[in-house]
């Protein structure tokens, strides 16, 4: 994405067309903002940080685990 498409996509999400499944999606409270960062990354860069979050959630998991089997 250049820094033009960037700048656009933002102005966008900021004030999406009346009607639109933006303006929707930004009224109930999605954050659009986050859209056009991911957007912004490389599928490569995209394919790590889902893996980054996947591995803190499995740890996530796991500690939890432990302490249920502390009690």
């Amino acid at each position: 994405m250049t820094s033009d498409q960037r700048k656009r996509a933002l102005q966008l999400v900021a004030r999406p067309p009346r009607g639109s499944k933006l303006a929707k999606a930004k009224k109930y409270g999605v954050d659009l903002t986050l859209l056009v960062e991911n957007l912004a990354l490389t599928p490569t860069e995209r394919a790590k940080k889902l893996s980054s979050g996947a591995k803190a959630l499995q740890e996530l998991r796991r500690a939890g685990e432990r302490h249920r089997s502390k009690k």
